[in-house]
């Protein structure tokens, strides 16, 4: 798999990760799981007055049992409690089946000490019994175990470098017409675009990737607008993306955030094929170098 398509797959799927809370999480844990290792995992999920006995899926082939919990915000004593309970019931349930007890998160930055420091204690007082916790960097790690395939069937077809070759006028027509729809009118600065500004906005390096693969053709947006008829467009297009911007930071998104709404909302309706992910990436790229979007580096004191 080519470095663009790999980039472009994971960003996608840290933005799944970021966005699945609840019983979406629970989707996007099976999805990746199944994809990950096809028939040898079993997910779980409830029946009837039953529920899943405290099984929210299984690996046979390491007799590893998973436990999900993605609420919308993770309190410390609401997790710890989680994890008795669900530990507790699973031993009762499936004890004779499972060697390694997972306890599947969606906290970004991590599990607070106090509940690691409960899952250290459970594991203590269960021998033979490994307890891990499970987030984001080790969900990621799977993403090495999935085909091309799979990741179509998931996060659609990826741009390629065959497919930045032949990157042309009416792609980038069709993204620049769609934002321009959304025009907001305001008056900002334009700036060069300063060395370290990916790193400076805590940019996963995947999506450095992606923006450094649409600035290989941002000529061509510089060529689209001195073509277009209208001579004020790209700066309609420009205020209309500070504008969403300025919107999205305000929400206190983290910045891989705001990248993926702005991705989602530059694509509009018509997301789907490679070229089209392409272009919303070169038209990102183009007003992201040219510091319309995102914050620049601190000056070094």
């Amino acid at each position: 798999m080519e470095l663009l398509e790999y980039a472009y797959y994971d960003a996608k799927f840290e933005n799944a990760y970021l966005r699945a809370k609840g019983d979406a999480f629970q989707t996007f844990f099976e999805n990746l799981m199944t994809r990950a290792y096809k028939a040898d995992f079993m997910p779980c999920r409830p029946w009837g007055n039953r529920g899943d006995r405290k099984n929210d899926g299984f690996l046979k082939s390491e007799r590893r049992l998973f436990q999900v919990y993605a609420p919308n915000e993770m309190t410390e004593l609401l997790a710890i409690k989680k994890i008795k309970e669900d530990f507790d019931g699973a031993k009762i349930n499936w004890g004779v089946h499972f060697d390694s007890w997972v306890f599947a998160h969606n906290a970004i930055d991590g599990l607070p000490p106090h509940v690691q420091k409960e899952i250290l204690e459970l594991e203590q007082k269960n021998p033979g019994i490994i307890l891990e916790p499970w987030g984001f960097e080790e969900f990621r790690l799977l993403l090495q175990r999935i085909s091309r395939a799979d990741f179509e069937s998931w996060f659609g077809y990826a741009p390629t470098l065959a497919t930045r070759a032949k990157l042309d006028f009416e792609d980038l027509r069709i993204v620049l017409e769609n934002i321009s729809l959304q025009y907001f009118a305001n008056e900002h600065p334009v700036k060069d675009v300063p060395p370290g500004k990916i790193e400076a906005n805590a940019l996963s390096p995947s999506i450095g990737q992606l923006l450094k693969e649409g600035m290989t053709k941002t000529l061509l947006v510089d060529e689209f607008f001195s073509k277009w008829h209208d001579p004020n467009f790209g700066e309609r297009v420009a205020d209309t993306f500070r504008a969403k911007y300025a919107s999205l930071r305000n929400e206190n998104l983290i910045p891989n955030q705001i990248f993926h709404d702005l991705q989602a909302w530059a694509g509009g309706i018509q997301r789907g094929n490679a070229e089209h992910e392409l272009a919303v990436l070169t038209v990102l790229s183009y007003y992201f170098e040219r510091c319309d979007i995102f914050e620049e580096p601190r000056p070094q004191l």
